[in-house]
């Protein structure tokens, strides 16, 4: 399982999309795609890598991320804003968020400013996806963290593989995983009280 699942979930109409909203050309979506999926499941893995985290993940999926925006892509294309992408981000990359978009745009040749709407419309997207296998697969806390784990052990894997077309984000998973400063702090806190 890897970033592909995600990804697959999205077919030309919906690529398109993503690149009028973020005001970018088609092609170029997928490639800022492939930076800011790992970028927010890293953030995310390291919300996760504590019990207290997976705890509040496991609580904000129930509350409010069931898979359901899945089912209605086009929907939530047409008004991204539905999915919170701003809010999750700010709980998720906290203080770091300028500078992950900096990078992002660096590797992928689109600006911050599109990079910003793409990572917006890619959080709820996370979220939503997280969320589904949580219902199909009667994920706790702790399985949301093995899912986030293997999401991003297998994203690590493809990018060192020069066949793969996933970008290096190893410079941004090192921001969130296994350090507890700064955004994943805020993550925690927003989910309690947004």
């Amino acid at each position: 399982m890897n970033i592909n699942n995600i990804l697959s979930l999205l077919g030309d109409s919906e690529i398109s999309k993503i690149g009028e909203q973020a005001g970018i050309e088609k092609d170029k979506v997928n490639t800022a795609l492939q930076g800011a999926l790992p970028t927010i499941i890293s953030a995310l893995k390291g919300n996760a890598d504590s019990k207290i985290g997976q705890k509040q993940l496991d609580n904000a999926l129930e509350r409010d991320h069931d898979g359901s925006l899945l089912d209605n892509l086009a929907g939530f294309l047409d008004n991204p804003k539905q999915g919170n992408g701003k809010g999750i981000l700010k709980h998720a990359l906290g203080s770091r968020r300028t500078g992950v978009e900096n990078i992002l745009s660096s590797k992928t040749g689109v600006s911050s400013n599109s990079m910003s709407k793409i990572l917006e419309i890619a959080a709820p997207l996370v979220m939503s996806y997280l969320g589904k296998q949580k219902k199909q697969e009667g994920l706790d806390g702790g399985g949301i963290g093995n899912l986030l784990s293997n999401l991003f052990n297998s994203n690590a894997q493809s990018s060192e593989d020069p066949a793969d077309n996933g970008l290096d984000i190893g410079d941004i998973a090192s921001m969130f995983i296994n350090n507890r400063k700064g955004g994943i702090g805020g993550f925690i806190q927003g989910f309690l009280g947004r």
